[in-house]
């Protein structure tokens, strides 16, 4: 299927279908833009999608076209190709035969697209590939409400040694780094500086904070108090980045917990939501120490398949994180949270609402510090923050809010163990995103 595609792109002449790109991504544009005005009236349906994965194009494995080829046949609807500090676009040149992965990689893209596709040649004894880019790849996979790719990168800064990722979805020119006079200043540059392109361009885009456990980087007394941003990674598929963290620093989800609890009641911001991603790097062999496809995503409910659509639901929150959990229905309003799992046969499934409720006990104490660590480590915060106020068994649960929560979130454990995870010996979850009752 893939070379008869590849095939007729060819065919019709690499002009023309740049010209049909450039055509398709300025009505996705134009129609991103409207798309909000009528999300409410408008029938929905809901997407599954990757926002945070390499290729050869930084520090990835395999090629672009592979890498999108394996996320559509999986049933993907969008992927974001988020390659370190750079956009698909312009001339990059890679070396084929200084490794025997580059070699294998370069015989299975032959195999799927052909020789014509593949553009070679020899320098100094040395075997090159040129690396497609986003505009030539594209027509082969994009299709109206099927599949679509988002233009996007890792803006991958630091402050010292300490490593400060965020993701930009949907960007027109590339983001560099912003550097900073401390770890939240250089994030929340960051943040502006993607605010201002996106006016510029006039163009739907998001940001996110990636992996903050990666490296310890990111503590949660930082991310409670960025503006402009209301997306981070609850889950992510990379084996490095420590989502349970250790004895020393909080786990992601707890960090989620300590956010929404001071941005919502002391801090007076809004509400973070949590991502799940794969921040996917090898291709080939599977296993919990690899960091492979298919470990995280979200699933979108929007009127269409268009980044408008996408990112404007997302900021209202309806949309789930998963590692495996499908769910056909969520209810999420000031009144009750309430669940519908697609349940599979001889699995069983609990559902934890967790939240925290006003007049909380905010004190906390330093955690002890690593040995020779310079960065901070979440401190030591009451267990009144992201107590399981309820728990319950079965395919639909539900929780009706009391009135004295900060806000409440869901989160659906399978029975079911996962496929090659990291940590191992995980089940598969998903995470509903928080809600607030109202205030008089």
């Amino acid at each position: 299927m893939i070379r008869s595609r590849v095939r007729s792109f060819l065919q019709r002449g690499l002009l023309v279908a740049r010209l049909l790109s450039h055509l398709r991504l300025s009505c996705l544009i134009t129609a991103s833009i409207f798309s909000a005005q009528f999300c409410e009236a408008a029938e929905t349906h809901w997407y599954k999608g990757n926002l945070h994965t390499h290729t050869l194009w930084s520090d990835g494995d395999d090629y672009p076209e592979m890498v999108v080829s394996w996320y559509k046949d999986q049933g993907y609807n969008f992927l974001a190709l988020s390659d370190h500090n750079v956009l698909l676009e312009g001339t990059k040149w890679i070396t084929v035969t200084n490794t025997p992965k580059k070699q294998l990689a370069l015989q299975r893209c032959l195999e799927a697209f052909g020789t014509n596709w593949v553009f070679r040649r020899s320098m100094e004894g040395t075997q090159q590939v040129r690396l497609k880019t986003l505009t030539e790849f594209r027509p082969l996979f994009e299709e109206s409400e099927r599949f679509i790719l988002i233009p996007s990168e890792e803006l991958s800064d630091k402050y010292k040694k300490i490593p400060i990722h965020l993701n930009v979805s949907n960007v027109r020119d590339l983001v560099k780094e912003q550097g900073g006079t401390n770890v939240l200043d250089v994030i929340q540059r960051s943040i502006d500086a993607v605010l201002r392109q996106q006016h510029e361009a006039g163009r739907p885009m998001m940001v996110h904070v990636n992996h903050p456990n990666f490296e310890y980087a990111i503590p949660a007394e930082i991310l409670m108090q960025i503006k402009g941003d209301r997306f981070f990674e609850v889950y992510n598929g990379h084996a490095q980045v420590n989502n349970k963290g250790d004895k020393y620093h909080a786990s992601v989800e707890r960090v989620w917990d300590i956010i929404l609890a001071f941005r919502m009641s002391e801090l007076r911001l809004p509400a973070m939501f949590g991502l799940a991603v794969d921040d996917s790097h090898q291709y080939f062999n599977r296993g919990p120490t690899n960091h492979n496809p298919g470990r995280g995503w979200i699933v979108v409910r929007a009127p269409s398949l268009t980044p408008g659509a996408l990112f404007d639901a997302m900021e209202k929150g309806d949309f789930y994180a998963s590692t495996g959990v499908r769910l056909s229905d969520i209810t999420r309003t000031s009144d009750e949270i309430a669940v519908k799992i697609e349940s599979e046969p001889g699995v069983s499934y609990k559902t934890q609402f967790i939240g925290t409720r006003q007049n909380f006990d905010t004190s906390s104490e330093p955690g002890p510090q690593p040995t020779n660590s310079l960065q901070a480590v979440t401190r030591q915060y009451s267990s009144d923050i992201g107590t399981v106020l309820a728990e319950v068994s079965g395919p639909a649960p539900s929780y009706k809010l009391k009135g004295d929560e900060i806000y409440v979130r869901a989160k659906v454990i399978s029975s079911k163990k996962r496929s090659f995870p990291h940590p191992p010996d995980e089940n598969e979850v998903a995470w509903v995103q928080p809600v607030a009752p109202k205030r008089e």
